[in-house]
């Protein structure tokens, strides 16, 4: 066991060149570089799909809940799970690693109240330990510029607000949150939320467990991300019921326990790669991985004419034999709708099906920038800012480029880029370096390294041929 209390993680950083940044012939930066060599179909492979890291993380923030400890099993070796632990550590809380995979958390001895602006900058996770802090000290300082996947505008005001309604005294100053709560701390409320979020709908359930009364959330998210941390809270003493229509409801109760849970396997890792072996012609089998998260992504590739079974062994996902994939019309809303997060790796997908499709996202305002990548590799892309589809959309008359037709199919060939912030966008550029002709050069790779542990590993045992390299991205 490899205890860390109250300090920082610290990555390993590449002894060679690394130490100053610098590629001494040139006084360019060197940087670990992801390296394709495309063109080929992968076929006959399995991938084990890792623990949720957008469950895992709001699991490491709840344990500051209790001062009893937390044992989490099935947790993904990523970035941004690392990052969840670097909060909880600065804040005093203790984190021991008993395995890769198995951690033991407790906040008995959390001491801040503030969280620094390095560690907000890296992760809007931050946001949600708000309400626990409320709870322990009565004020909680987080600065307000959060980082996270540029995908559109994602202000924490739904967060503010609901704190708010739930008796929470705000402040703003010189771009630092001063969040406090009087004699009686947080109190239950009705609140409906604006639009489903997910981390909105987390914190606020997290912050209800401990206030005073009844809080009810309507208009919440129902991710099974969500459902997960519900169940953990559950675990713990919470009372907590869901009821029809997007509605949560928490009697707050006076003390909460330590409890065991076990991460749900990660559906987005799940699609990115069941999507890198459609789109190659190919296929794969997920191991272990059970239907029920899986449910709606295989309806939408049914249609698309690819094959899928589901048995004890997991999930295989096969090409149409023979065929190329069809065209199709998705629609991205809220679940248990077509999932924000799939659609980036689905666009490679329709560049290679068999006539026109039409992407509509109805989720960010702001998240089919990636696309320019894919044309200058051949796609044929074309961006609009009318809805093309019938669900409701935020965006409608607004002026925001959020929907997409794709003519294909088209010939993909390999390109150097640096990766986008988004990292389904950038998994996406993976997924086309894979389907290329020539190689394909990404930096800017940990922006991937943040949700899919051991990357280059579980391609490679899908049939595909990538690499991580050092250099720099003009010199390759």
């Amino acid at each position: 066991m490899v205890p860390i209390v109250r300090g920082r993680l610290n990555l390993q950083k590449n002894k060679k060149n690394l130490q100053n940044g610098k590629d001494e012939g040139s006084g360019m930066s060197v940087e670990q570089l992801f390296r394709i060599n495309g063109g080929r179909k992968l076929s006959g492979g399995k991938v084990s799909i890792a623990g949720s890291s957008n469950q895992v993380t709001k699991c490491i923030i709840a344990a500051l809940l209790t001062n009893e400890h937390i044992l989490i099993k099935n947790a993904p070796a990523v970035n941004e799970r690392k990052i969840a632990e670097e909060l909880f550590a600065f804040l005093g809380g203790r984190v021991e690693y008993l395995d890769e995979h198995t951690i033991r958390l407790c906040a008995n001895e959390v001491m801040k109240n503030s969280i620094s602006r390095k560690i907000c900058q890296k992760n809007r996770i931050s946001i949600l330990a708000v309400g626990p802090l409320l709870h322990r000290f009565g004020k909680a300082y987080i600065y307000a510029a959060l980082g996270g996947d540029k995908i559109g505008k994602r202000p924490v005001d739904f967060h503010i607000n609901g704190l708010i309604e739930m008796g929470a005294h705000v402040e703003l100053d010189d771009n630092l949150y001063h969040i406090s709560v009087d004699e009686n701390g947080l109190r239950g409320a009705h609140i409906v939320l604006p639009f489903p979020s997910v981390m909105t709908t987390e914190n606020l359930i997290i912050a209800a467990t401990l206030a005073k009364g009844r809080t009810v959330i309507e208009n919440a998210a129902i991710e099974p991300e969500v459902i997960e941390l519900v169940k953990m809270l559950q675990k713990m003493g919470a009372d907590i019921t869901m009821n029809a229509n997007r509605t949560y409801i928490i009697q707050g109760v006076d003390k909460l326990k330590g409890c065991e849970l076990r991460i749900m396997p990660d559906r987005n890792q799940a699609v990115s790669f069941a999507c890198a072996a459609l789109a190659t012609g190919g296929n794969v089998l997920l191991e272990k991985i059970p239907h029920d998260p899986l449910y709606s992504f295989l309806n939408y590739i049914q249609r698309m004419g690819a094959e899928f079974r589901v048995n004890s062994e997991g999930i295989f996902v096969s090409s149409p034999k023979g065929k190329r994939l069809k065209q199709s019309h998705i629609e991205v809303e809220v679940h248990p709708g077509f999932m924000t997060d799939w659609q980036q790796p689905f666009m490679v997908l329709f560049t290679q099906a068999d006539g026109i499709s039409i992407l509509h996202e109805t989720i960010f305002e702001d998240r089919l920038g990636y696309t320019h990548f894919l044309n200058s590799m051949g796609a044929n892309i074309n961006l609009f800012s009318t809805c093309l589809g019938e669900a409701p959309c935020r965006f409608k008359h607004k002026n925001h480029t959020h929907s997409a037709i794709i003519h294909g199919p088209t010939p993909l060939k390999g390109g150097n880029f640096r990766m986008p912030t988004d990292i389904r966008a950038g998994m996406c550029l993976v997924i086309a370096g894979l389907v290329g002709s020539g190689p394909t050069i990404l930096s800017n790779i940990q922006e991937l390294q943040r949700k899919y542990d051991n990357i280059v590993e579980k391609l490679n045992q899908m049939g595909a041929d990538v690499s991580i390299i050092q250099g720099t991205l003009t010199s390759v």
